[in-house]
């Protein structure tokens, strides 16, 4: 009797401070001004800069970083006439979705995978032909999807790096110290 007495007391205690530190948060994000930071559910992810692979790109050539040369198609039509520009038996089509995870998700056509690896214009047609205009699905994004308008296509890459930061501007440091979205999701889910 006296050891549940102990635990519910200890629950309560803890209840309480989880309350208090809530409670706080949300104060001070209204006091700095972060409204829709926090609501009632909890916190809210807040993008305010959200640029496709191909824009990134860009930015970063010209900035004088060196990048493979992509080309944007907006048509299976187009995706044939770039895979032929492009000259390479192996020509990567990426579905540009603002999304992590989109070579694991899936399109409303049945296709598997937003990220291609195609041998051929046509095949470059057939795949572009299941992905542009279609929603695509990936874990972020669950039933809601997002539709895809455009596939970046360029030589195969044998190897690339991945640089990313995820700011949290309330308080000015990394929301995420471990990793992705989708790496940390699959492994650590309760890190993110």
């Amino acid at each position: 009797m006296a050891a549940s007495m102990f635990y519910s007391q200890l629950l309560a205690a803890a209840t309480l401070r989880s309350h208090l530190l809530w409670t706080a948060l949300r104060a001070t994000a209204q006091a700095l001004g972060s409204y829709g930071l926090l609501n009632n559910h909890g916190l809210q992810v807040q993008q305010n800069l959200s640029l496709h692979e191909y824009m990134s790109m860009e930015l970063l050539q010209e900035a004088g970083v060196s990048v493979s040369k992509g080309y944007v198609a907006k048509s299976p039509d187009e995706a044939y006439a770039i895979a032929k520009k492009v000259g390479s038996k192996e020509v990567e089509m990426k579905a540009q979705v603002l999304a992590d995870g989109r070579g694991k998700g899936t399109f409303e056509s049945g296709l598997k995978g937003g990220v291609k690896i195609v041998f051929s214009p046509e095949e470059a047609k057939a795949v572009s032909s299941e992905m542009i205009g279609k929603k695509l699905f990936t874990k972020q994004m669950g039933e809601k999807g997002g539709i895809c308008n455009q596939a970046l296509e360029r030589k195969y890459p044998r190897g690339e790096d991945y640089f990313a930061i995820g700011m949290e501007r309330s308080f000015q440091d990394r929301f995420c110290h471990r990793g992705t979205y989708s790496i940390v999701g699959d492994t650590k889910p309760a890190h993110i």
